[in-house]
């Protein structure tokens, strides 16, 4: 499963994934910094990837697709004040190991 960041994840979260062996690419990547929540959900599904974020507003934006019949890849939030990130990057390694991309897709995963 590749796993996209959006701006708000730290780069030691970003670095750690990699070292797991986890293929990820982040807005800093791909320099999309200070783009809209929406134009990352869209970028991540165009790189046929799930997003990584601690942002709620992914939510909001999920839900606003699902109304519309729009897609996605699926999302792992990761609330900021819920997790180390020791604790995020081992979470989002399990959810890589245990989680399909096909039951990912259009699927909101709470770390």
């Amino acid at each position: 499963m590749k796993i996209y960041c959006d701006e708000n994840i730290e780069s030691a979260i970003i670095a750690g994934l990699r070292r797991r062996g986890i293929e990820v690419i982040s807005a800093r990547d791909t320099g999309d910094l200070g783009k809209s929540d929406e134009y990352h959900l869209k970028k991540a599904s165009e790189l046929e990837a799930v997003i990584l974020t601690h942002d709620v507003d992914f939510l909001k934006i999920a839900h606003q697709w699902y109304q519309e019949g729009k897609g996605h890849k699926g999302i792992l939030y990761a609330h900021p004040l819920d997790l180390s990130p020791g604790e995020c990057i081992r979470m989002v390694e399990f959810a890589t190991q245990v989680l399909t991309e096909e039951e990912m897709k259009n699927h909101i995963e709470f770390l």
